[in-house]
């Protein structure tokens, strides 16, 4: 029996990333986003976020005159980088639902945590 080892791989793309950082300050910042298939997502900042912050990341595409939406994550604290920045992985965020639609009543769907 044959055991190959898997090699996960990670890509790198620019990003707009903005959001409120630890300070309550409104940031818009240019990073790169890696993307490893096992390690998931996560982006190096030069500030510090408060953990579990909501964030919106914007691939900044080169190739085309469009402009991407942004994309909402929330924030996992993972350590600093050897030149002082901060490394955050970054958590997909769903539509959170009222608690008037979990009675059978409608309402409106807002990003943020299920609850």
């Amino acid at each position: 029996m044959f055991l190959t080892a898997r090699h996960s791989v990670a890509n790198f793309y620019p990003v707009e990333v903005s959001g409120w950082d630890a300070s309550e300050l409104f940031f818009v910042e240019k990073s790169e986003l890696e993307w490893e298939e096992d390690a998931g997502k996560q982006v190096v900042l030069h500030r510090m976020l408060r953990e579990g912050a909501h964030i919106f990341v914007r691939l900044i595409q080169s190739f085309s005159s469009e402009r991407s939406h942004p994309v909402p994550y929330k924030t996992h604290y993972v350590g600093s980088t050897a030149d002082g920045h901060w490394q955050f992985r970054l958590l997909p965020v769903g539509p959170r639902v009222e608690r008037q639609e979990l009675n059978g009543a409608s309402g409106s769907k807002r990003f943020g945590d299920p609850n």
